[in-house]
């Protein structure tokens, strides 16, 4: 069997994920072939190209033009990308079967039904990495949503979500039945050991993900400005990008140095995570975050607002603390760190322990064994 793991742009969690499983599946062994195929705007940067280049798996890319968001999936109805040529190169590196797994959500609709490809039984499955938009006051948006959700049970796929909270979501939003979804969350590498606190010197939170007003970065801005108000030694770096990539320039330079914007880092687990001590996820929704999964690998706890995936992910408090989407809520919980230590270090090796339990990938990887091979029964 081989997996060909499809998307168009993906960046930022989307790409991680991606990138993650198809590594993962290389090193187990258990595939014939493991490919990535890029269906690629210009949003897909230069920097992601390179990262491409460097993996030790195959990459396929296509270009595909510029566009928001829904008119640029549309679009690949009438001018298709070339995933049948992808399958035929997979065949002929000697696999019989192939899934194409999809990591654009309900919009993979578009791609289906697949071309036919001679000597090879392709099946197709299909990750939700969260519902994160309801179309409300948008009825032509959520029709056309709606239409590339209703595709893919139409032509068979099988659908996976990162988390449950997402199944109630899927159906009332797009018609996606709850019962035809399998729940897999996310997973990593281990990874090296995150920065540790003694309780002295700087306090130092991040944000990490797209720039952009869902994801709640200017709330983490505001917070740690505020806590830094008081006297505490606290300091946000933040990560990413997106359409406020500006703004958050002008909050960083206007900060006095409490708050760094660093924009994309091409590998956080290395670059970025070591370099602090929480990680601030302010996201009005959410599937089930990378950057969370990646934070606790390496022992570092979260802060984060109830949505999604995140409530049970960090396991009843022992990973990190749920807040309400405030920037009090946040800065209350910052003070209590930075004045109560020993709060922050039993959270820490919660976050290392329940990545140990729940996010492993090698566990990850068994779990999309299961639904690849049941695909074809």
């Amino acid at each position: 069997m081989g997996v060909l793991h499809v998307a168009l742009d993906p960046v930022t969690g989307p790409w991680s994920v991606m990138r993650e499983l198809a590594l993962a599946q290389e090193r187990s062994g258990r595939y014939g072939k493991v490919a990535m195929g890029v269906v690629a705007s210009s949003e897909w940067g230069e920097a992601y190209r390179e990262e491409a280049r460097g993996l030790p798996v195959r990459v396929f890319v296509a270009g595909t033009g510029d566009g928001i968001g829904t008119v640029k999936f549309l679009r690949q109805r009438w001018r298709r990308p070339p995933i049948g040529e992808w399958i035929e190169e997979m065949r002929a590196g000697g696999v019989d079967r192939v899934v194409c797994h999809f990591h654009n959500a309900w919009m993979s609709g578009v791609f289906l039904p697949l071309p036919e490809v001679a000597g090879v039984a392709v099946r197709v499955v299909v990750t939700v990495h969260g519902v994160n938009e309801a179309f409300e006051g948008k009825p032509v948006r959520r029709m056309l949503h709606r239409w590339m959700a209703g595709r893919l049970v139409r032509y068979g796929a099988r659908l996976t979500s990162v988390d449950a909270g997402n199944l109630e979501r899927a159906e009332r939003v797009l018609g996606l039945p709850g019962e035809r979804f399998t729940v897999i969350a996310n997973g990593v590498a281990p990874g090296g050991k995150g920065s540790r606190w003694s309780g002295e010197g700087e306090l130092v939170l991040g944000h990490l993900g797209s720039m952009t007003e869902q994801k709640g970065w200017r709330m983490a801005a505001e917070a740690v400005q505020r806590v830094a108000a008081t006297g505490r030694r606290v300091r946000l770096l933040m990560a990413g990008e997106g359409p406020d990539d500006e703004e958050a320039r002008v909050v960083a330079a206007g900060s006095g140095g409490v708050v760094e914007f660093l924009g994309r880092v091409g590998r956080p687990r290395e670059e970025f995570l070591p370099r602090i001590h929480g990680l601030v996820v302010m996201s009005r929704h959410e599937g089930l975050p990378m950057s969370m999964i990646e934070t606790m690998a390496q022992g570092t706890p979260v802060v984060a607002t109830a949505v999604g995936g995140i409530p049970d992910a960090l396991a009843g408090g022992r990973a990190g603390v749920l807040v309400e989407r405030t920037v009090e809520a946040l800065a209350e919980v910052l003070e209590r760190w930075y004045d109560e230590p020993g709060e922050w270090r039993g959270l820490a090796e919660g976050a290392g322990s329940v990545f140990a339990e729940r996010f492993a990938i090698s566990r990850i990887v068994s779990d999309y064994d299961g639904v690849y091979a049941g695909a074809f029964l």
